[in-house]
C-alpha cells in the first residue's frame, strides 16, 4: 500500500510540474531561408560578336559599325507590344526588341552592325546581337518559347501600326526552320526588301542575327551561318 501511494504521489508531481524528463516543445514556426540562386558570371559578350573576317561570308569590303554593350536597357524599344498584331510574331520580325526579351531575366546585351557590298554585288547589311541571361536554364526556356512562336508565325503577316511613325507597315514571315538550338526565317517587308533572321542558344546566351538585302535573298543561310559562328564562341568560352 505504501509503495502504491508513493507511486501515485510521484505521478501527480510529474503532472503538476509538466516535467518528468520530457523535452519542452517549441511551438513557434521555423523560418528557413533558401539560398538565392547566383546569376551566371558576367561574360565578355564582345568576344562573341562576329569579327570583320568572319563576316566576309556575307560579302566583301564590309565595314563594322559601332559596338553597343551594357545591361537590359541596351535592348531596342522600337516596337511596342500593343502596336504589333499578332504580338507573338514580333520576335521573328524585329531583332533584339525589349518587348520580346522582357519574358526572361536578361543580364547583359551586346550588339554590332555591319555593312558590305561592291559595285558588282548588291549591298548587304547586318545587325548581330548576343544576350546573356541570368542562368542557362533561363536562356534555354526563352529560346524554346521563341522557337515555338517563330514556328507558329510561319506564313503569317505581322501588322505594325505606329501612327506617330507614318503609315501602317506589314511584314510576312516565311521559311521558318527549327534546327536543334537554332531557328531561322525570312521576313519580307511591304516595301519589297527581305531580311534573313536567325536565333540560337548556347549555355546562358541567346544570339540574335539579322541580315538585310534590299534586292532580295534566296534564304536565311547567311544569318544562320553567322549565328552558328557566334554560338561556337559561346561554347568555347
Amino acid at each position: 500500500m505504501r509503495s502504491t501511494a508513493l507511486t501515485v504521489a510521484a505521478l501527480s508531481a510529474c503532472v503538476l510540474l509538466a516535467a518528468c524528463g520530457a523535452p519542452v516543445q517549441d511551438a513557434r514556426p521555423t523560418v528557413r531561408i533558401a539560398e538565392a540562386v547566383q546569376p551566371s558570371p558576367a561574360r565578355a559578350l564582345d568576344k562573341i560578336l562576329p569579327t570583320h573576317e568572319e563576316l566576309s561570308v556575307l560579302g566583301p569590303n564590309g565595314m563594322m559599325g559601332q559596338r553597343v554593350q551594357g545591361g537590359p536597357n541596351m535592348l531596342l524599344a522600337s516596337v511596342g507590344v500593343a502596336e504589333a498584331t499578332p504580338a507573338d510574331c514580333v520576335s521573328p520580325t524585329y531583332q533584339l526588341q525589349r518587348v520580346v526579351y522582357d519574358a526572361g531575366p536578361v543580364q547583359s546585351v551586346a550588339s554590332q552592325s555591319w555593312a558590305g557590298g561592291t559595285f558588282d554585288a548588291p549591298p548587304v547589311s547586318g545587325l548581330f546581337g548576343v544576350v546573356q541571361f541570368s542562368s542557362e536554364a533561363d536562356a534555354q526556356a526563352f529560346f524554346a518559347d521563341a522557337a515555338e512562336k517563330w514556328h507558329r508565325c510561319n506564313g503569317q503577316a505581322l501588322v505594325l501600326n505606329q501612327p506617330d511613325h507614318g503609315a501602317q507597315r506589314t511584314s510576312r514571315i516565311t521559311d521558318v526552320t527549327v534546327d536543334g538550338h537554332l531557328v531561322s526565317a525570312m521576313v519580307m517587308q511591304d516595301s519589297g526588301s527581305m531580311s534573313q533572321r536567325a536565333l540560337g542558344v548556347a549555355a546562358d546566351c541567346v544570339v540574335d542575327v539579322e541580315v538585310s538585302d534590299i534586292n532580295g535573298l534566296g534564304g536565311p543561310q547567311g544569318a544562320s551561318t553567322v549565328a552558328r559562328l557566334m554560338l561556337a564562341k559561346v561554347g568555347a568560352a
